[in-house]
């Protein structure tokens, strides 16, 4: 059961990139029925806090849900519920590693920890993020794993934030602050609460990926400005 939270936890969906590989900004994406995969990622997010909220004692909101925009903010704003809060990326074109300290900067000063995740990954359970939030604490370092492989999502504690966008540089994101502290990293498995086959790692980076993953495309390219 997932703990009752006195704070804040932010819940982070990098999307900002222009999606260079993909011949338009991920943010852009749509799963077959129509809703965007924004959408998708932000109510799977909110489902996985329903049971926190319900627990939580002494605070009316201890949940927040955070998106870094960047490439066509202009188109992906829309596509995105009001429930959560949009900042943007000037700099994306400098890779993800900017947005992620977009988003660390953004999170409200009584957040405990922040978990991130990134738009490319559709396949993530409402589940994996419940575990996280089961281990959510101002010095915690933890990230799922799928089948032993390590991946997103990740949660970082607040004590440990500012160490994160320090390490942020070009498409690196929070590699090194990890790598540097890899002894203290909770590994959280997640492989189990996916098909037999089917890993939270596997991104789309390509059309021809989105497309297997049954995912639409845009039909306009790429947006250089947000």
């Amino acid at each position: 059961m997932v703990k009752a939270m006195k704070r804040k936890v932010s819940m982070i969906v990098l999307a900002a990139g222009c999606g260079s590989r993909m011949g338009a900004p991920k943010a852009l994406l749509r799963l077959p029925m129509g809703t965007s995969l924004l959408e998708h990622h932000v109510l799977t997010m909110a489902q996985a806090t329903q049971t926190t909220k319900a627990a939580a004692r002494g605070s009316e909101d201890p949940v927040e849900i955070i998106v870094v925009l960047g490439a066509s903010a202009d188109r992906a704003r829309p596509l995105i519920p009001e429930s959560a809060r949009v900042v943007e990326n000037p700099d994306f074109a400098t890779g993800m590693g900017s947005s992620l300290q977009v988003g660390l900067r953004a999170v409200a000063a009584d957040t405990e920890a922040a978990i991130v995740t990134l738009v490319d990954l559709p396949d993530t359970p409402a589940e994996a993020y419940r575990r996280l939030l089961e281990h959510s604490g101002t010095e915690v370092l933890a990230r799922c794993t799928w089948n032993a492989t390590p991946g997103h999502p990740v949660i970082i504690g607040r004590e440990l934030i500012p160490r994160a966008i320090a390490a942020c540089h070009d498409e690196t994101g929070a590699k090194d602050l990890f790598r540097e502290l890899s002894s203290q990293v909770l590994g959280i498995e997640c492989g189990d609460l996916l098909p037999l086959g089917v890993s939270g790692n596997s991104d789309v980076d390509t059309a021809a990926e989105a497309q297997a993953h049954g995912l639409i495309v845009p039909t306009t390219g790429m947006s250089d400005h947000a």
